[in-house]
């Protein structure tokens, strides 16, 4: 069975008004929020979700601190979940129930999330307490707080990495995306005060790539290990949230992926490079660093609804295929049992002949375009 014939994803200039619908501002107050759905909380079938396949425990956590950030970036994937939860607060008795709760079931690394996690007025806390029960730190973040020295001092002591947003290789790229002025000069700040805490921090840094950035992606990895990334993760847009209601002006074609990437991956010299969200036969001979091979299991506990309440619960995921499907050339692949295939937004909405399956001749690949 054959997949219907749909159109090839193309840049055209069009896909711009995105970034240009507002004016840049200093803060991202005057961009007005939707009303979208709350999402529904998962049922399990069973009462230990957290042992999973082959008796396997769930040791990563990653808990939702605020439903709050300063900035509004274009591709975001919260956006849905910040409109409908940006009125409950996570207050400290949960996030201290949750890591005590986790911590007994066997998890041994927490990311704390958001919107922006430093803007929980009680983060170094959660820090400390998450550390005191044996947990591996670790924040993903644009610095908003972190770009405060003294903050800072006092926080990057109960961190053992930090994941920084950075999606461009200057302010102007940057910007544009997450809708803020002055938010690229905010993350670099912060990675240079993190790093002037400790030199040897593990800093990470996170770009995610639209239409409106991937031509800058080389000039951005190359970037990211100038300022002490160690590891560098590029993360296609996930079709979630502001990131599905814009997919047709963010999404990259994965002719351009297949253009760019191995370009981009050339640039790193010492930093690790991961690629999030893209199909392993687009990598060329960066294949190893698809994120599908790296990735690690995880509980993300998040609010979420049920009949006629609101809920701070758990969703388990055992394999990277959050919003990911495998279509007819994946099926003929070698290596389907290791990639997630593309986002299914991507599939519903254009022609995939640009996956070329891992085992098949050329020829054979070609003749299905």
């Amino acid at each position: 069975m054959t997949d219907p014939v749909r159109e090839r994803a193309i840049i055209v200039p069009e896909d711009a008004r995105v970034v240009e619908e507002f004016e840049l501002k200093r803060t991202a107050g005057h961009i007005p929020r939707g009303s979208a759905p709350m999402p529904v909380a998962p049922e399990y079938a069973t009462e230990t979700p957290w042992i999973g396949p082959n008796g396997a425990v769930m040791r990563r956590l990653e808990l939702h601190l605020t439903y709050h950030c300063a900035e509004r970036c274009v591709f975001c994937s919260e956006e849905h979940r910040m409109e409908a939860y940006h009125e409950f607060q996570v207050t400290w008795g949960r996030v201290a129930t949750i890591l005590r709760t986790h911590a007994a079931r066997g998890v041994q690394n927490v990311h704390f999330t958001g919107g922006e996690p430093t803007l929980h007025p009680q983060f170094i806390e959660v820090c400390m307490l998450a550390r005191k029960l044996g947990m591996r730190t670790s924040v993903g973040t644009i610095g908003t707080m972190l770009a405060r020295p003294d903050y800072a001092a006092r926080a990057v002591p109960y961190l053992d990495e930090a994941l920084f947003s950075l999606h461009g290789p200057n302010a102007e790229i940057n910007d544009r995306l997450t809708r803020r002025q002055g938010s690229f000069e905010q993350t670099t700040t912060a990675i240079r005060n993190t790093l002037a805490v400790n030199p040897n921090f593990n800093l990470y840094v996170n770009t995610v790539v639209t239409k409106h950035n991937v031509d800058a992606l080389p000039d951005t990895i190359a970037f990211a290990e100038s300022l002490g990334a160690k590891l560098i993760v590029v993360s296609n847009t996930t079709p979630e949230g502001g990131g599905f209601d814009k997919y047709r002006e963010l999404g990259v074609p994965l002719a351009k992926l297949a253009e760019v990437v191995p370009k981009a991956g050339a640039r790193a010299n010492k930093a690790i490079v991961r690629f999030f969200g893209m199909p392993m036969c687009l990598l060329g001979p960066y294949d190893v660093l698809s994120n599908d091979l790296h990735w690690d299991p995880r509980v993300t506990v998040e609010w979420s609804s049920k009949p006629g309440k609101v809920v701070f619960e758990g969703l388990y995921n055992w394999t990277p295929d959050r919003k990911r499907k495998r279509v007819d050339a994946c099926e003929r692949c070698a290596r389907n049992t290791v990639c997630m295939g593309v986002y299914d937004r991507y599939a519903d909405l254009y022609d995939t002949g640009e996956l070329r399956p891992y085992g098949e001749p050329m020829a054979a690949a070609q003749a299905g375009d």
